[in-house]
């Protein structure tokens, strides 16, 4: 039986009212006495308007009329009355918004009876977002391929898209698209982006996503179809960022003010007391820092023009070579970042992974030169007392409510040629002498240049400067909105001129000449600069290798709203469905894995000196670089690489629990890495009574406490007590505990799953099916399917939304679903204990009971409505054994239960 599919496109819609208001702006430099033009209306309505000239004398004078004119109706703009004592005149009409859609040039003189420019007001207001059903043929096929993590690229994160369809170029479709075929339509849709979408499969919702307009379709040279591509959630994801860099992130809200105190707050400061979001980690761009006789590599292994410094200029454990704060780059937690992204974008990242410390104590070191040039935060400057000379007053160049300026176009003539020019001065300073400052010029929001003022420059409007001011020169075809603003490394009040000039060079020698002055007066503020700091990366790639190091998935069934999990917390998510029933059992094909015999994890090669020296230490027989990791599996296929964006940065301890690390080359010059992931650790106190030496406000403090970052940190074990993770793909000995880090990201993200996939009782199954509405609208892809008496997790779903035919491969799924947790925990001691509460598909809320020996056992909820954690607080007993039931309770009054033990003895 057909399905009826319905597909919606989002538009944003437009009120256009039946008036909008035009001003025209008639202009002379003499008695132009009795000199008119008309408006006519061509639909019929013949004259609507006479506007007149003014006779003021010998002098130049303009008036404004505001005419009120029908929406998309065309007017004829006619000269109809020459007058008599014709002087140079002018006529400008200015739109609703302040823009110039029309110039008569400002030397014409004794026009009569000519038809100027025909003008269409349209006064368009931007609406709400409106979703419109598109028209479909009748015998279309609409097919979306759905897939998360395809075992064929083990690396990628997938979504649904469909293979291309075809509409037809009915009128009603035809309005939507705005005839794309025809490119001399002014069409106000937009044909570059992908437009907000959603699928309805017999008035139920099956997906959200984006729709693309790829082409329009011609036969027999009239138009025919236009083929549409449907992507989902995880692809329009990326739409957000488009090529957006972290650099352009507002960093306001974890800016802070940059000195020695704030720097030595956030290096030895524990995160129990505040937890701050940027940090300081002991990495050096400087110096190769050494402790006593304690250094990083052997002096042998040292290049041959360096010998370590026989006094103390290096040793941080001397006074001698004290740390000063301007050696640090600072570092900024990842978690924080997908806060800014968020604001920044008005989507919402969810997922309980998020707020764990296995995420939140991860770090991205903010480094982007070789050494730290301090330029303190923006600052927008604000225009205020505006003075326009010669430029109408409805014409805004320099907007006082959102900040920004813009030219005032003239239109182009073969009689003169045009200028556009900005001055910017700055007029006074406090205090008197600072440091250098800076003003960054910004066109359509994307940084265009920057500008140092490093002496005052004492210009008033009545003298002409010693030395030309800093200027910017304009087309006077660029339409750009530019703003600007300022950042000191100190705290200073400036005050700016903000000059426009605007000049008509006529050939015969003449020159008509607009200004506008603005004023401003900024205080810098001497806070840090992060988006100067920021690594050269794209927010898409940076989320993209989050999502590598952690094995995540991201997910949306509701629009601007993502969620993140690791791969093995999605699929334990899933929900068991039986579909044999709705199998064609006839046709199954059963396929061996076609995987692969080797998967390397690789961070970005790093020029450290200290990786260097691991790589080629020939211990390392396989000579991989530091937290990589080659996987090999008895298994006839190729090689596969999954790569991370980050450069993992080798640290170096001294032997006395302080670790450092090295951001210099082999030459032991410094150099950019590629971004820094980092974790941070808990507060270290060095042993035996040692000290490090720090720069405290001008004084050399020896300092015994810190903040480590490097591969490891702690995180609280649901088991009670801390576990040591690692952020090496591969086992390495820690240069932390200088033991083996065990808790590698492939074990704890990516072995469960590829040891499931390399059981040598895995098959990939494909079958065919075809499944009623209501599992094909609510099937999601971590679903685990059952047919017979086997179980299988989707790798690739292919589902025909008109007929309902859906063609599955399968892969083996031998994990136990929901396994019984046993926690261990001693009768002597209050034990503490942490669990995530995930709800799987369907789930409206988890009960929590705890059995009848545990009344004394607190727990922080007994009622789960969203996902969220379960503290168990077990005092001190007798021996027992304690049992505590989850009960999940689905949509369609279902409930499975869950068990955790706890064994206290």
């Amino acid at each position: 039986m057909k399905r009826e599919v319905g597909i919606f496109i989002g538009k944003q819609t437009t009120a256009s009212p039946p008036f909008c208001d035009y001003t025209f702006v008639l202009r002379s430099d003499g008695p132009t006495i009795t000199a008119q033009i008309q408006l006519i209306a061509t639909n019929g309505g013949g004259i609507t308007n006479t506007l007149n000239y003014v006779h003021q004398g010998n002098n130049f004078n303009e008036v404004s009329q505001v005419l009120s004119l029908m929406s998309n109706t065309t007017y004829l703009i006619y000269w109809y009355n020459p007058g008599f004592d014709m002087y140079n005149v002018g006529l400008q009409v200015i739109d609703g918004s302040g823009n110039l859609v029309y110039e008569l040039p400002f030397n014409t003189s004794w026009i009569n009876n000519q038809q100027l420019y025909y003008l269409v007001p349209s006064c368009g207001i931007v609406g709400d977002l409106d979703y419109f059903k598109l028209e479909l043929f009748n015998d279309e096929k609409i097919t979306v391929n759905s897939t998360i993590q395809n075992i064929t690229d083990i690396s990628k994160i997938y979504t649904d898209f469909s293979q291309g369809f075809t509409i037809p170029c009915s009128p009603y479709n035809n309005r939507i698209f705005q005839h794309f075929y025809q490119n001399d339509v002014d069409a106000i849709f937009d044909y570059q982006n992908r437009h907000e979408a959603y699928i309805e499969i017999d008035t139920i919702l099956f997906r959200r996503g984006k729709i693309q307009l790829e082409k329009a379709n011609l036969k027999n040279g009239q138009e025919n179809s236009y083929s549409l591509t449907f992507y989902g959630a995880g692809v329009s994801l990326k739409d957000y960022f488009n090529e957006d860099k972290l650099s352009q992130l507002d960093y306001t809200a974890v800016n802070h003010q940059y000195d020695s105190q704030q720097v030595y707050n956030r290096i030895t400061i524990d995160s129990a007391v505040n937890d701050y979001n940027v940090r300081y980690p002991l990495i050096t761009s400087k110096r190769v820092w050494q402790f006593g006789s304690s250094v990083p590599i052997p002096q042998e292994d040292c290049p041959d023009w360096f010998i370590y410094p026989p006094n103390d200029t290096n040793n941080i454990g001397s006074s001698t070579g004290v740390i000063l704060n301007t050696e640090l780059f600072p570092a900024v937690r990842v978690a924080s970042i997908f806060d800014l992204i968020e604001s920044k974008y008005g989507i919402t990242f969810n997922g309980l992974f998020l707020l764990t410390d296995m995420f939140k104590k991860a770090f991205l070191w903010f480094k982007n030169k070789d050494k730290l040039i301090l330029n303190g935060a923006p600052v927008p400057i604000d225009f205020t007392n505006v003075t326009y000379y010669a430029i109408p007053q409805t014409i805004t160049t320099f907007n006082t409510s959102n900040n920004t300026f813009k030219i005032y176009p003239a239109t182009p003539s073969t009689e003169y040629t045009i200028t556009h020019t900005l001055n910017i001065f700055c007029t006074a300073i406090s205090p008197t002498d600072p440091a250098e400052f800076f003003v960054d010029v910004y066109k359509n929001n994307v940084f265009s240049q920057a500008f140092t003022f490093d002496t005052l420059m004492p210009y008033n409007l009545n003298t002409t400067p010693l030395t030309a001011p800093f200027s910017i020169n304009i087309n006077n075809s660029d339409t750009a909105t530019f703003t600007f603003v300022v950042r000191s490394n100190t705290p200073n009040t400036i005050n700016f001129d903000f000059r426009y000039t605007r000049k008509r060079i006529f050939f015969g020698g003449s020159v008509e000449t607009m200004k506008a002055v603005a004023n401003s007066s900024q205080t810098t503020s001497g806070t840090t600069n992060l988006s100067q700091m920021a690594p050269d990366m794209k927010i898409s790639d940076f989320i993209t290798g989050i999502c590598k190091e952690f094995n995540m998935t991201i997910t949306s069934t509701q629009k601007d709203v993502f969620t993140f999990d690791p791969l093995t917390v999605w699929y334990g998510k899933g929900k068991i469905r039986d579909i044999t029933k709705y199998t064609d059992i006839t046709s199954i094909e059963i396929e061996r894995m076609k995987l692969y015999k080797s998967i390397e994890f690789k961070y970005q090669d790093s020029e450290c000196f200290m990786n260097k020296a691991f790589l080629e230490n020939p211990l390392n027989i396989d000579a991989h670089g530091y937290g990589n990791a080659k996987i090999g599996f008895n298994y006839d296929g190729g090689d596969y690489k999954i790569e991370s964006p980050f450069e993992n940065l080798l640290q170096n301890n001294f032997g006395n629990n302080l670790q450092v690390g090295y951001c210099l080359n082999k030459d032991f010059s410094p150099y950019v890495p590629k971004p820094v992931l980092l974790y941070m650790n808990e507060v270290t106190t060095l042993t035996a009574g040692n000290k490090y030496f720090y720069n405290l406000n001008g004084f050399a403090q020896g300092l015994s406490d810190y903040i480590p970052f490097g591969q490891d940190t702690n995180i609280n074990s649901s088991v009670g007590g801390f576990l040591p993770v690692s952020l090496n793909f591969g086992e390495e000995i820690s240069s932390f505990y200088l033991v083996n880090a065990p808790n590698t990201l492939y074990k704890l993200y990516y072995s469960s799953y590829l040891e499931n996939l390399y059981k040598k009782k895995n098959r990939l199954v494909k079958v065919k099916t075809i499944l009623p509405v209501s599992i094909l609208t609510t099937l999601q892809l971590n679903d685990r399917l059952v047919i017979r008496d086997k179980r299988y997790l989707i790798n690739e779903m292919q589902s025909d939304l008109t007929t309902g035919d859906v063609n599955f491969t399968l892969i083996s799924d031998f994990e136990e679903v929901k396994p019984i947790a046993v926690f261990d925990g001693l009768v002597t001691v209050e034990n503490k204990y942490r669990t995530a509460i995930y709800f799987s598909n369907g789930v409206v809320g988890v009960l929590v009971k705890k059995s009848e020996n545990a009344r004394d056992v607190i727990l922080s909820s007994s009622k789960f409505t969203s996902e969220g954690f379960l503290d168990i607080i077990v005092p001190r007993n007798t021996e027992r054994i304690i049992t505590i039931s989850l009960t999940s309770q689905y949509e369609d009054e279902s409930t499975d239960t869950s068990f955790i033990i706890i064994n206290q003895q």
